[in-house]
């Protein structure tokens, strides 16, 4: 197949482009390069297929309606995966603007230029934020939350919605994929694992929001990306999965699965719960198992393993991000 990927270069993207390429695909990457995820990085997340041939990579703003349908249009994607968006809870809270644009402008453009080019099916990224704080667990497809509790978490119901809208209007097939806290190699350094990892590998404290009992469903990004490959082949018409494990772990078990991986003890400093954050994630992935066959296969404690061996040979660039990233300076929307 010819398939795009928005946000190919970013953590999850670039592990689909990979495998895709593997698998005899022909791959349009799309990627913005913004401010908020180091562009060294997104590199260095591609350096193992920036030469295949059958890679075409475009740096490109999204909302760029012109730029985008010049390469949509040259490329003619049989199928288009849009990964790409403002991630971060916090950070929305402080730039609200900036993920109402690239999350929900960009993707209403994204769904205009495939109806222009004939892209008939699409598979967007979702998110667990869209549970909110007060469903029932195990999270199940029907039940997003009415009260997001960050503009995170409402603009990625906001791309659902357009989704829904677009499949509905042209006939499309659209597929979301919502995503429960993906973890592994080249996962984003402001992440909790990531975090932690390399603050133990410095002999650093590691920062635990609250009493550490938030809990979460990690799930490795082989499985997430075995899960986009499955939503590719869904049923027509529009469609929610959760992509999840369906297992969700507390912050303090995570530490104590981390400190028994790496052999060493965590120094763990206390901070205030975040304004935004929500005390548990948990997936029923029954929905894909029974009209995708897919299903996780990779346990914490070995996805924890697989992501400290690639750590400890992982490039310096994944190493040298500050937190915040990139962001405006204050004031800047």
């Amino acid at each position: 197949m010819r398939i795009a990927i928005s946000g190919g270069a970013g953590f999850i993207g670039s592990h689909l482009a990979e495998q895709l390429l593997a698998q005899g695909h022909d791959v349009l990457c799309l990627d913005s390069f913004d401010r908020f995820y180091p562009a060294p990085i997104k590199i260095a997340n591609l350096k193992d297929v920036l030469s295949h041939p059958r890679l075409t990579l475009c740096a490109m703003d999204l909302c760029e309606s012109e730029a985008l349908d010049e390469a949509i249009g040259e490329f003619k994607p049989e199928a288009l995966v849009h990964l790409a968006a403002n991630a971060g809870v916090r950070p929305s809270i402080e730039r609200p603007l900036l993920y109402v644009r690239a999350n929900i402008e960009a993707t209403q453009k994204v769904l205009t230029s495939c109806t222009r080019h004939g892209v008939a099916r699409v598979v967007l990224a979702g998110s667990s934020s869209v549970y909110g704080k007060d469903q029932p667990s195990p999270f199940v497809e029907e039940h997003a939350s009415g009260e997001p509790q960050s503009p995170y978490a409402a603009t990625k119901r906001a791309m659902e919605l357009l989704g829904a809208a677009h499949a509905s209007v042209h006939g499309a097939t659209v597929t979301v994929c919502r995503f429960f806290t993906v973890y592994g190699p080249r996962q984003r350094p402001d992440l909790a694992i990531s975090r932690f990892v390399r603050a133990m590998m410095a002999d650093k404290p590691i920062r635990v929001f609250g009493d550490g009992t938030f809990a979460r469903d990690f799930t490795y990004v082989d499985d997430t990306v075995a899960g986009i490959q499955a939503a590719l082949r869904a049923p027509s018409g529009y469609r929610i999965y959760n992509i999840g494990a369906g297992h969700p772990t507390s912050v303090n078990d995570l530490v104590e699965t981390i400190e028994r991986v790496m052999g060493k003890k965590a120094i763990i400093e206390r901070a205030p719960v975040q304004v935004g954050d929500v005390p548990l994630t948990f997936a029923s992935a029954e929905r894909a198992y029974r009209e995708l066959g897919w299903r996780a296969q990779v346990g914490l404690e070995e996805g924890i393993r697989r992501f400290v061996a690639w750590a400890r040979s992982a490039p310096e660039v994944y190493f040298r991000a500050g937190e915040p990233w990139g962001l405006p300076p204050p004031g800047a929307q």
